[in-house]
């Protein structure tokens, strides 16, 4: 595995950190271009990371999280951010394992909690974003190589957790689950004091940190017929 140089990006991230201040005045609401997510190339991450509170040519639409015991809908409208450094040996600069360094807005950002199936297949009524299948806004490849795994995993499969209806960039904390009865809890739960319940009796993994970022708005849940 080889990892890219830091002295690449120095001129990138200048320009992200210098350009924060500036996106902040012009991030109004969601603009709706129909373009879809699979359209975009690759081109266009740099440009995200230059200017990510932009939402030209994003993709918009709904994915779903657990909250304090509810499924809500999450109304993804950007594209995902992922800066160097920290290193990572994918396209898309996404890596878990190491904080990020460099953020998409300045200021305190609340956290999204992932939490991913290893070794096993749950329910796929418990899976919001499924194994495979790259969902809206989220890169296509990870780097895993900082916690034992390769340096490329194609979307891995994971559900999301919240814990405040903040809408708005999330930074993303990755917690991996290696058994289906855990998995159930958790998904029976729909919440965060579960997993730290799980966590603090040694059944659950830590919290693993990462340098991705997901751009959504909380939507209530709708009401049953």
């Amino acid at each position: 595995m080889s990892h890219r140089s830091l002295s690449r990006r120095n001129a990138s991230v200048t320009a992200a950190v210098l350009g924060l201040a500036l996106v902040a005045a012009c991030s109004g609401s969601d603009r709706s271009t129909g373009v879809p997510t699979a359209a975009r190339s690759e081109a266009t991450v740099p440009d995200q990371q230059n200017n990510p509170n932009s939402a030209a040519g994003d993709a918009k639409g709904i994915i779903y999280g657990w909250f304090d015991g509810e499924t809500v809908p999450l109304r993804y409208s950007r594209l995902y951010f992922c800066a160097e450094p920290p290193t990572s040996a994918v396209s898309t600069r996404c890596e878990v394992g190491a904080p990020a360094m460099i953020t998409p807005r300045d200021g305190p950002i609340p956290k999204l909690y992932t939490v991913g199936p290893a070794g096993f297949k749950p329910d796929p009524a418990t899976v919001h974003c499924p194994g495979g299948t790259v969902c809206l806004n989220h890169p296509h490849a990870l780097d895993l190589s900082r916690v034992g795994g390769p340096d490329s995993v194609q979307a891995p499969a994971h559900s999301h957790i919240i814990v405040d209806r903040q809408s708005g960039w999330h930074q993303t904390i990755n917690i991996r689950v290696t058994s289906l009865d855990v998995w159930n809890e958790i998904a029976a739960a729909k919440s965060l004091a579960k997993v730290r319940e799980l966590q603090a009796a040694g059944r659950l993994g830590p919290d693993i940190p990462t340098n991705i970022y997901f751009f959504f708005e909380v939507q209530e849940p709708t009401p049953l017929p």
